[in-house]
């Protein structure tokens, strides 16, 4: 019973002992983040979770082959992953504390050496390679770039050509090492070599079959090749070469390594001839634009021994465009110029391609803004005008359609008389430009002459009373009659004709004459009686067959219908009569049926059958 209660007593003050103060807590830790290192780090510090406590941490690696550690600080020994227990020390008021994370320790990326360029003759054939250093203790292996110039087996290279590769060294990867890979150049040198040409060949499609290569002069013992690039042109068996068409290709000669020798490659032109085209005559030709029309022509091809089919092409699409059509060129013109037009034929059958050109060159007419109409007083000083602003640099001359009223020199209009004139501008033809012309009309004022009174008027029936009283008046102008009522009396090239008996009105006016305008008009009273009676001497009758009497000429049943039509821009006056034959009368000069050019001014046109007048009229264009 005794050391039943010992043992009881020594159970509870050991109990008492472990148990924790009354006033010891928990800290506030937080959870640790799992942590990484590389293999090639060797040592590391461990980051423990956050904690109110000041206690010491410590930590505790589950596996200590994978690291080991000191404090928080970590010695890697391999790559792999392990449990990290944290441990903090009690502290004053706080308790010790432990938290569980993980440790992961990568694979190192190894770390090479200089790995330097080598050098080797081709004769030498071989060569044992080293490798770089490295961290790692992985295997290695090799390749070359260019297989060509040498192979790699194991760690032994083989030369098979001069020239440069790139060696590459691979490192396999380990435990505990990334792979990698390092590179390096390498130059294989060529004993000295020396090589003849290779010329160029021009032949004639059908001049021969075939011909054969002849290898190019060397002091290498490596075996030739040849090859074509384009086998259209030709064919190429071994050295034998056969012509197919016309064209224009390479070939290659290359002579392979040899002897310590490195290979070479030659290259020439074979150019495969067809037989010569002729080409007809392609002349040049000039194209009027016009403002009204669509400004489209069609060109033909030149004649040609080639069966080839034409195509056309313009050299400035901004004057003209030209389209194949069926051999024929269909152009269309946009703007003057000049554009060379190249007619083209490619290969066909034994003719090889051939072209001309011809130069096709646009010509328009200038267009001009219209110059103002001037009027002026006589005696106000001379004024030079300015041409329209043109597209053309042709050269300008005035004229001038009455010089006493105004004269040209040069540019320079000098008012004389009174009256009017027509100054007209031509421009020049100049390049493709067309010659041009513009006109605007001078009035020069004049002081009102001075005149009388005009004196009656008496004219028979039939009668032309070619001259009468005028006024008197201090202007030198000439004068104009009219009449007011033309079925009394008319005028014709201002002479007064008599037509029925009857008074009526006649009107005078005097034209602009020297320093002097038109004068204001003066009237009379104008009288026509009947004519005077002409004795005829007698004459023996002679009998005649009794026929149906036939209608006067002039008489209302047959009298003649007259049309007259004026063109006042072209300045003619076309007179068409139906139903007899008449005289036609212009300004007082005999003209012909239909189209009469005529001058600017009043223009009196009179139609006569016999001495009868049918027609009188004055028409004025300016």
């Amino acid at each position: 019973m005794r050391k039943k209660l010992i043992a009881a007593a020594l159970i509870f003050g050991l109990t008492s002992i472990q148990a924790p103060a009354a006033f010891a807590t928990f800290p506030r830790v937080s959870l640790p983040f799992p942590q990484t290192v590389q293999f090639d780090q060797g040592t590391t510090t461990l980051v423990p979770p956050t904690s109110n406590s000041p206690g010491a941490w410590t930590a505790t690696i589950a596996d200590p082959t994978i690291a080991t550690v000191r404090g928080l600080v970590v010695t890697v020994l391999k790559a792999g992953t392990t449990g990290v227990t944290y441990t903090q020390a009690a502290s004053g008021e706080f308790v010790s504390v432990s938290r569980v994370s993980r440790l992961t320790v990568e694979k190192g990326t190894p770390k090479f050496g200089t790995w330097n360029p080598v050098t080797a003759t081709l004769l030498s054939r071989t060569l044992k390679l080293t490798p770089p250093t490295s961290t790692s203790t992985g295997r290695w292996s090799y390749k070359t770039s260019d297989p060509k110039i040498a192979t790699v087996s194991g760690d032994t290279i083989t030369f098979l050509d001069a020239g440069t590769t790139t060696i590459t060294a691979m490192q396999s990867a380990t435990t505990n090492w990334l792979s990698g890979e390092v590179s390096t150049t390498l130059t294989v040198t060529s004993l000295p070599k020396t090589l003849g040409t290779f010329t160029n060949i021009t032949i004639a499609k059908d001049s021969v079959s075939s011909l054969n290569f002849v290898n190019p002069t060397s002091n290498s013992p490596g075996a030739w090749t040849f090859t074509i690039a384009n086998s259209n042109i030709a064919t190429l068996v071994g050295r034998v070469l056969t012509p197919r068409s016309i064209g224009t290709t390479t070939i290659t000669a290359r002579q392979a390594a040899s002897g310590g020798y490195g290979s070479s490659t030659l290259t020439m032109t074979l150019t495969i001839l067809g037989a010569t085209t002729a080409i007809g005559e392609f002349k040049d030709v000039t194209y009027n634009q016009s403002p009204t029309t669509t400004n489209t022509f069609s060109i033909s091809a030149p004649s040609s021994n080639s069966p080839a089919l034409w195509t056309f092409t313009s050299s400035d699409n901004s004057i003209a465009t030209i389209t194949t059509v069926q051999n024929t060129g269909a152009v269309r013109v946009f703007k003057p110029g000049r554009t060379t037009i190249t007619a083209s034929q490619a290969v066909s059958g034994n003719y090889s391609a051939a072209s001309k050109t011809m130069t096709l060159t646009v010509s328009a007419a200038p267009t001009y803004a219209a110059l103002e109409d001037l009027q002026r007083v006589v005696g106000d000083p001379a004024q030079t005008i300015l041409p329209p602003a043109s597209k053309s640099a042709g050269a300008w001359t005035y004229t001038s359609s009455d010089p006493e009223v105004v004269s040209v020199s040069g540019q320079k209009l000098t008012f004389g008389n009174a009256g009017s004139a027509v100054i007209t501008l031509t421009q020049a033809a100049n390049d493709f430009w067309l010659s041009g012309s513009t006109t605007f009309k001078v009035t020069i004022l004049g002081t009102t002459p001075t005149v009388g009174t005009l004196s009656p008027v008496r004219v028979e029936v039939g009668q032309t009373l070619s001259a009468i009283a005028n006024p008197v008046s201090n202007s030198t102008g000439k004068w104009r009659y009219s009449i007011t009522d033309p079925a009394i009396a008319k005028v014709v090239n201002n002479a007064i004709v008599g037509v029925a008996v009857g008074t009526t009105t006649i009107v005078a006016t005097q034209l602009p004459g020297g320093k002097y305008g038109q004068s204001n008009s003066v009237q009379a009273v104008l009288t026509v009686v009947p004519s005077t009676a002409k004795p005829t001497p007698a004459a023996t009758p002679i009998p005649t067959a009794s026929a149906t009497p036939k209608p006067s000429a002039t008489s209302a049943a047959t009298r003649p219908v007259v049309k007259v039509t004026v063109k006042k821009k072209k300045r003619i006056i076309k007179v068409s009569v139906k139903g007899s034959i008449v005289k036609v009368l212009i300004n007082g000069k005999v003209k012909k049926l239909g189209k009469n050019k005529v001058k600017p001014g009043a223009n009196t046109v009179i139609v006569m059958v016999g001495t009868t007048v049918i027609f009188n009229k004055t028409y004025r264009i300016a």
